[in-house]
């Protein structure tokens, strides 16, 4: 599965996106340990100081169907990792899928995230995906307008997590 795809960004940069290998959990490491505190916070709504070699290894051995995640690379640099957008399919409820999306600092506001979620909703659609469900911080407001824009209804929020539904589209 190649699956790779240059991207224009709202900012006017241009992003190469692909599916996650197994060999990226170095650089997926090295991404989130340049990620500000309050950026690993909001992504596992918890402190996490560093992504450990077996986290690592979860989030890059996928199987494209049940688990999928795509990687945006830098221009400058296609080893470094700006970017993850994954769903992973509820056991329970294999129609839904939990959203995930983490944008390296210094590409926030440019429009990557909006990019990231365009590729990974048309490959869930692809492979049957009907819902993605996300938790997110409250206070997250960049993410929130995102997810918002994408549809999202049902949102709530329970002390200082928002969640919320977004239906997908079948093509067409």
């Amino acid at each position: 599965m190649d699956g790779a795809c240059e991207v224009e960004l709202r900012s006017g940069d241009v992003v190469r996106v692909r599916p996650i290998h197994d060999s990226d959990a170095f650089e997926l490491q090295r991404a989130f340990a340049l990620m500000s505190e309050q950026s690993q916070y909001r992504r596992f709504l918890t402190g996490t100081p560093r992504l450990t070699d077996s986290q690592a290894a979860y989030f890059t051995a996928v199987d494209h169907v049940g688990h999928e995640a795509y990687v945006a690379h830098s221009p400058d640099d296609e080893t470094y990792i700006i970017g993850v957008a994954r769903f992973i399919r509820y056991a329970s409820a294999p129609d839904d899928a939990e959203l995930a999306i983490t944008v390296a600092d210094t590409w926030h506001g440019r429009g990557l995230a909006t990019a990231l979620l365009r590729v990974l909703t048309a490959r869930a659609v692809e492979v049957g995906v009907k819902r993605f469900r996300a938790e997110m911080m409250a206070d997250n407001e960049p993410i929130l307008r995102l997810l918002r824009r994408a549809g999202m209804t049902d949102e709530t929020v329970r002390g200082e997590v928002a969640s919320g539904s977004i239906e997908l589209a079948p093509p067409g």
